[in-house]
């Protein structure tokens, strides 16, 4: 593999990330023609920086690839029409499944494997809110990435094209039964960044998959920047790709590829990345998530394997379906188990300004290895305006 080469470039991705949420805010506010007439100055741009040479060539390129989205397609499926009825017809199978399969922790086991919260009670849903533990209920990149592991050990093929195709269609089957979240097209796009990345045997750089995959999670449903899932989606993602590795530095060689220390250090890091969202939406955050988590995230493997493939297999080997559903069944019920036991208080935070929020992820970013990658002292301004938003965060 080549080590010294990025087949995903940081500064270009970050264009197309930067064109891509910008039109989709444009495309919240303005009428189509006035849309239309942005596009039309953007082509002309866009061929300016590329014959320039220019690194942010992908920024016009991405806003007017959002905003035709936009002008020219609905934002959703039709509902009558015959591929939104299909999957609803999926969906709705396998949730019936999981209703049968795991009786009074069928509500959890809708939320972790298909990310349904529908029949979740509200004092049910506030337990696990309470405890830090209600991320485990929305199918996020942990989810997708355990499930694409275990695919890769049941099926292997020396083709990459066959392997990355595989890939691309399990993905888009777990993105249509869960419902086209907007954490699952994340997680989907990151890994697809990943193997692309493999498959050309190039150095894979996070920053770089990380507003890769923001820019096609935009374009794919531009409006959905609005919703909590995106925010938060994106925000733990934010937080493990500029701090995951500068967490693990103080552990023992010999301890920080070991999966405890990345679970410890990504809880954290993403903790971070969340934290100014969370207090926004909800006005606080719960602390106790991170080492709860710690020590419940080994459980997921056995409930997504288990769990999925007997919600999958439930309509035609219903028997064997049943049997696979137990070792689920009760790694489900731990999890609820802790949440009903622990009654901790969460930490209550004042809702920031969004301009705060704006300052914070400046100061995360000056603070990182991806501002000052070959540094060898602090990075005092970094801390400065991380201090700096902290203080305003609580006077504004």
């Amino acid at each position: 593999m080549n080590e010294s080469r990025t087949l995903i470039h940081t500064r270009p991705m970050a264009g197309a990330a930067l064109g891509a949420i910008s039109a989709a805010i444009l495309g919240s506010l303005a009428p189509d023609w006035v849309l239309l007439c942005v596009c039309a100055g953007l082509v002309p741009v866009s061929a300016f920086l590329f014959k320039r040479r220019s690194a942010f060539f992908l920024l016009p390129l991405a806003a007017f690839a959002v905003l035709i989205r936009i002008v020219l397609l609905p934002t959703e499926l039709p509902k009558d029409g015959a591929v939104s009825a299909f999957l609803g017809n999926l969906r709705c199978g396998l949730l019936r499944s999981a209703d049968a399969l795991f009786r009074d922790e069928a509500a959890a086991a809708r939320g972790i494997l298909l990310g349904d919260h529908s029949a979740m009670e509200a004092s049910e849903r506030a337990e696990f809110a309470r405890s830090g533990l209600l991320h485990l209920f929305a199918v996020s990149g942990l989810h997708v990435t355990v499930l694409v592991g275990m695919l890769g050990k049941l099926v292997r093929t020396e083709s990459k094209i066959l392997s990355f195709s595989l890939l691309s269609l399990f993905l888009l089957f777990l993105c249509a039964v869960t419902g086209f979240t907007a954490s699952v097209l994340r997680a989907a796009f990151v890994l697809i960044g990943l193997r692309l990345t493999a498959m050309r045997e190039r150095k894979a750089d996070m920053p770089s998959v990380f507003c890769f995959a923001l820019a096609l999670t935009l374009l794919c449903e531009p409006f959905t920047y609005k919703t909590v899932g995106f925010q938060l989606s994106f925000a733990a993602m934010a937080g493990m790709t500029l701090f995951s590795r500068t967490f693990r530095k103080p552990f023992p060689k010999k301890l920080r590829g070991t999966k405890i220390v990345s679970a410890i250090t990504g809880a954290a890091a993403a903790t971070i990345g969340m934290l100014p969202v969370m207090a926004y939406n909800f006005g606080e955050i719960a602390w106790i998530s991170i080492p709860l988590s710690v020590l419940l995230i080994p459980t997921m493997p056995v409930i997504l394997l288990c769990g999925f493939l007997s919600v999958l297999l439930y309509g035609v080997m219903p028997h064997v379906s049943t049997v696979l559903s137990y070792p689920a069944y009760g790694a489900i019920k731990l999890i609820s188990a802790a949440a009903h036991s622990l009654d901790v208080p969460a930490l209550r935070l004042p809702q920031p300004h969004p301009a705060v929020i704006a300052i914070y992820y400046a100061a995360l970013l000056l603070c990182s290895t991806l501002f000052l990658p070959n540094r060898k002292r602090p990075p005092w301004i970094g801390f400065g305006v991380l201090a700096v938003s902290i203080a305003l965060w609580f006077i504004v």
